[in-house]
């Protein structure tokens, strides 16, 4: 899908964007052949071609593209850059937001599961988070991220996030991620199949009580928040790409 988004160029937006698709011109290289586009003059189509060519000098850089679209647009990199992106999920305590303990944080790369507990490694994350150029989250822009920031003194993402609940809700899907994970058939083990946010903070209460168990449940809780994280962004992919070049069939 990336290379066949023209709403990173200057001044195009998804209407000129479809009527560059239903000129023919379906990807980069398409609109660096064409002698001339209907609706753009010989200078603004010059214009366009040379950034349509740094476009592909930049194809290994996702922040160029993330800086460029609209956030709510970011889906379109999931595929470029599958092997660079992370799913991300934590589980907090207290009650002042953002100024809230992390317990555990979660982070799949679709090959591998690391969790970073409050105690133990949590100081890792911000070196390992560094190997990773796309983050996806569920709400993560709204709470994930910034509490993670103001937890480790105002460290900063540098990665292009991807923010499912805003691209699900664009395609008209809404609700908490639980609720979320069973339109699409996803089930969880019966262990942690009825546990909320609030159960994981009783969990960790419990653990700082003495009661192991109740850490090994929560880490359970948490990675399959994260795990599904990948599932859902496959499909939320897919239906938006569906829906963004659905006009195209009309």
């Amino acid at each position: 899908m990336l290379k066949k988004t023209f709403i990173h160029l200057p001044k195009v937006g998804p209407a000129t964007e479809l009527q560059f698709w239903r000129q023919g011109l379906h990807t980069w290289e398409d609109f660096l052949k064409a002698g001339k586009v209907r609706g753009l003059s010989p200078l603004r189509l010059e214009m366009l071609q040379k950034e349509l060519a740094s476009s592909l000098k930049h194809l290994e850089n996702p922040d160029y593209f993330g800086r460029r679209l609209p956030f709510a647009e970011h889906w379109r990199l999931f595929e470029q850059y599958r092997p660079q992106t992370a799913y991300l999920d934590i589980e907090t305590i207290g009650s002042t937001w953002p100024h809230l303990s992390v317990t555990v944080i979660g982070l799949y790369d679709g090959r591998g599961f690391r969790q970073f507990i409050l105690g133990e490694n949590l100081a890792d994350f911000p070196e390992v988070i560094r190997n990773y150029q796309i983050l996806v989250t569920f709400n993560g822009s709204q709470f994930d991220l910034p509490v993670l920031a103001t937890f480790f003194n105002g460290w900063r993402f540098q990665q292009t996030q991807i923010d499912l609940r805003f691209v699900l809700a664009r395609l008209g899907i809404k609700g908490g991620l639980k609720r979320i994970e069973r339109q699409f058939g996803l089930e969880r083990p019966l262990d942690v199949a009825g546990l909320d946010g609030y159960d994981a903070v009783l969990l960790w209460q419990r653990y700082q009580r003495g009661d192991q168990s109740a850490l090994e449940t929560l880490r359970r809780y948490n990675r399959e928040d994260v795990i599904n994280l990948e599932r859902l962004m496959e499909r939320a992919y897919e239906l938006s790409c569906q829906r963004v070049l659905a006009p195209l069939a009309q």
